[in-house]
Formats: C-alpha cells, structure tokens, sequence
C-alpha cells in the first residue's frame, strides 16, 4: 500500500503559483535547490535538455527554463557556489532514512 512522504525530506516548502490561479505546492510536491548549489545549472541543463526533446512540451515551457537557467547562473557568478552537503548528526533522522515506498521503472 502506498504511504505518502515527503518529496523533499530536507526543506518545507510553500510555494504559490503566482500563474496558475495561486495553486500552493510543499514538499509533498516538489523538490528545492538552492541556487547557489554547484551543480544546479548541470541539473537544469538535463532538464532543459529532456523537455526539448518531448513533443508535448512548448516553447514557452523551454524558454521559461532557459531564462531560469540564466537567473540561477547569474546568481552564482554574483555570490558563488557551494558544494551540497549533508550533515548526518543532524538530518540522519529525516534527510537519510529509507524510503517507504521504491518504485522502479521497467
């Protein structure tokens, strides 16, 4: 049976689509980088890269994470990276349990 979890164990997140008739996100929803995070860019190149190449997404979609790509890349040169880290002794009880539930793709 399926248990419901958090996507994103490390953050609380409230989000609001400022777009989409103020619908509100958590982190029972979606995931949080900061922008700062080294590798953040590596991880929008994928996404832009994936998104691109699907039919179903428009233009627009890509364009909007392009012109997020440049803000986050921007933010970087301005104040630098930092490498992620985790600090076991404090998030060993919520960053790195188990998962309840595995899904694997076949």
């Amino acid at each position: 049976m399926y248990e419901p979890e958090p996507i994103d164990r490390k953050f609380k997140i409230l989000a609001v689509n400022q777009c989409k008739t103020g619908a509100v996100y958590t982190e029972m929803d979606g995931f949080f980088f900061k922008a700062v995070d080294k590798h953040a860019l590596a991880a929008l190149d994928g996404y832009i890269a994936a998104i691109s190449e699907d039919k179903a997404v428009g233009d627009e979609q890509v364009r909007c994470a392009e012109l997020l790509r440049e803000r986050v890349a921007l933010h970087q040169h301005k104040f630098g990276t930092k490498v992620p880290d985790v600090d076991a002794g404090i998030e060993a009880g919520t960053v790195l349990m188990p998962n309840k539930n595995v899904y694997e793709r076949r």
